[in-house]
């Protein structure tokens, strides 16, 4: 097993080896981008090895080498959607700021007392909750706690990739105020809402619990509600409209029972995939991917591919899918293979 090192190039070197880069760190010419249908695959093992060595070495905040300490696959940019992963070490917090893209977190570990704060409410880091804090946005995080915070980012940036603006607070204040009460949004966005009278932007951010995660995908078991192509499959819709969870993207999250086989079919959006629970396998295009709990993949756009659980329990995934810009767009395509 590979040393990460101490020094800032001894992980640099690490994250190259695990076809990873670092926030703050030297990017180009670490490793060369893998090719072929699975070769978006990034295991949590080396994800956490170098987000725990990053979080020793590499600052972050208001005056530290970057504002958020992430690593992510060197091929996902690749995309116009990715995810990444994070880390937040015990007292730190993140400088206050909003930009032009959707910034959306699965929280993965993270103490009791870890927050983020997104428009001036607390937002709990509890695992398995999905908080969004859309474009124009005001957000910071903040763990408060003793151990170090992980969260899964996801990202729309391939929509608006070249008028990312990015503001600080106003009057160069480095955090927000929380001033909103805690469940604010919650309550204000269910069944009973203030009257809207026009589509607000920014959009309001969102926590989704995953309790109610979970609870949904077990009604959907208990009702026989089993996707042939993609197990049971749920949306984290938005609490505006009831479409996909941003105009952009959808989050969602799928369940497979122990010894599931999928059958094939493609789309051309593309999906990248976090695995939240268990093992198994997705084969893209003849090509078979092994993963395991904790590792980020994606799926290609318009490429065939099916999924199975060879474990032997339930096996969860996450995912960010951008069949929402599609759709807009009008250029949305999906093909189901025929079972026999």
């Amino acid at each position: 097993m590979t040393d990460v090192g101490t020094t800032h190039e001894d992980l640099e070197r690490f994250l190259a080896e695990h076809h990873l880069v670092g926030a703050g760190l030297r990017r180009e010419g670490r490793a060369v981008p893998r090719t072929g249908n699975t070769a978006a695959h990034w295991s949590w093992e080396g994800i956490r090895r170098g987000l725990m060595r990053s979080g020793e070495i590499v600052t972050v905040g208001p005056n530290g080498m970057t504002g958020m300490r992430s690593v992510v696959g060197i091929e996902a940019k690749n995309f116009p959607i990715w995810m990444n992963a994070q880390i937040l070490m015990p007292g730190e917090r993140t400088q206050a700021h909003r930009n032009l893209r959707s910034e959306t977190r699965l929280v993965w570990e993270a103490p009791p007392e870890a927050i983020f704060v997104c428009e001036y409410e607390a937002y709990p880091m509890e695992r398995g909750d999905v908080v969004i804090s859309p474009a124009w946005t005001f957000h910071d995080h903040w763990n408060k706690g003793a151990t170090p915070a992980f969260w899964i980012d996801g990202y729309d940036n391939g929509y608006n990739p070249n008028v990312n603006i990015n503001e600080r607070m106003p009057d160069a204040q480095p955090y927000e105020e929380i001033t909103k009460p805690m469940g604010y949004g919650q309550k204000t966005l269910a069944l009973v809402r203030p009257i809207a009278k026009l589509p607000p932007f920014p959009l309001p951010p969102m926590r989704y619990r995953w309790t109610d995660t979970q609870a949904a995908l077990e009604a959907m078991r208990e009702a026989g509600k089993t996707d042939p192509y993609d197990g049971i499959l749920i949306m984290l819709a938005s609490p505006v409209d009831g479409g996909p969870t941003l105009p952009t993207i959808a989050w969602q999250a799928q369940m497979f029972s122990a010894g599931q086989k999928t059958l094939a079919h493609r789309h051309n959006s593309t999906t990248f995939y976090f695995a939240f629970e268990g093992e198994g396998a997705v084969t893209i295009e003849g090509e078979r991917l092994q993963w395991h709990k904790g590792d980020i993949f994606a799926v290609p756009a318009w490429k065939w591919h099916s999924h199975e659980n060879n474990d032997n329990t339930d096996s969860i995934l996450f995912s960010i899918d951008d069949w929402p810009a599609m759709r807009k767009l009008g250029f949305y395509m999906k093909e189901e293979a025929k079972g026999f």
